[in-house]
């Protein structure tokens, strides 16, 4: 696939290049600076990738560049959720860009595009329940509006996936191709966190699911290594499989 990868200077996005490419993937990167992202990469790498300057808060920069370049697909690295509740952050600004990008430019070709969205765990639900996870422990909660905005679309218009892993972790700085991942691959399920540890604490009156929520949460911990491989492995693949669907993940190998 041609995938238009927005935010490529990230901490997520700058590892989600070279495993892109490791997939046999045509990565264009939409950054806000190309000198900052080949100051990232080894030239090796950056050689194979065609970038396009821009902002990510600009919608219709996002279409262009979808139908310029003919991508198939888009994967969105770029904004960060605020922690606290009443926390602000540009993420909700760039998600409501990319998002309306990207479906403008599949209404254009008359064909939905594939994308993969960042989430964090808090929109999944608490296992056996329709409530989020962030019912229970209330941070990241711009993720709750961009899971609205993704549902709220026709099916028709975008073919979307969120990732929703927990905290994730550097395993180096080596961004060669091809990846090389010490780490195992990750479990992943829809909806529910995978391999969720149930208990009796649930059944503790008003606090009992806000502990077990916060007893679970330390064992979601991944590196974000294994998430770019992720998301470039289903690219791969293209099986619809975690379509219209937020998807948790975890170390297959705890």
């Amino acid at each position: 696939m041609k995938v238009l990868l927005v935010g490529a200077t990230g901490n997520l996005g700058i590892r989600l290049v070279p495993a892109l490419l490791t997939h046999g993937h045509s990565v264009v990167a939409f950054v806000r600076s190309s000198e900052k992202l080949e100051s990232l990469l080894p030239q090796s790498v950056y050689r194979q990738v065609a970038v396009v300057e821009g902002n990510a808060t600009d919608s219709a920069a996002i279409k262009k560049a979808i139908l310029d370049t003919s991508c198939d697909a888009v994967v969105n690295t770029a904004g960060l959720a605020a922690l606290p509740p009443w926390g602000k952050s540009d993420l909700p600004n760039i998600f409501r860009a990319v998002l309306d990008g990207v479906s403008e430019a599949g209404t254009e070709r008359e064909r939905p595009l594939r994308a993969w969205f960042l989430g964090g765990l808090g929109v999944l639900h608490f296992p056996g329940s329709e409530s989020m996870l962030s019912n229970y422990i209330p941070i990241y909660l711009a993720h709750r509006q961009n899971l609205r905005l993704l549902q709220s679309l026709r099916p028709d218009a975008l073919d979307w996936s969120l990732l929703c892993p927990s905290d994730m972790i550097p395993e180096s700085s080596d961004f060669g191709v091809p990846t090389k991942i010490s780490r195992a691959r990750l479990a992943a399920n829809a909806t529910t966190p995978p391999l969720w540890n149930d208990s009796w604490i649930r059944y503790v009156p008003l606090i009992g699911r806000t502990v077990l929520c916060a007893m679970n949460a330390g064992r979601y911990v991944t590196t974000l290594e294994q998430n770019a491989e992720f998301i470039a492995s289903d690219l791969e693949s293209n099986g619809g499989q975690w379509s219209r669907k937020t998807v948790g993940v975890i170390n297959s190998v705890e």
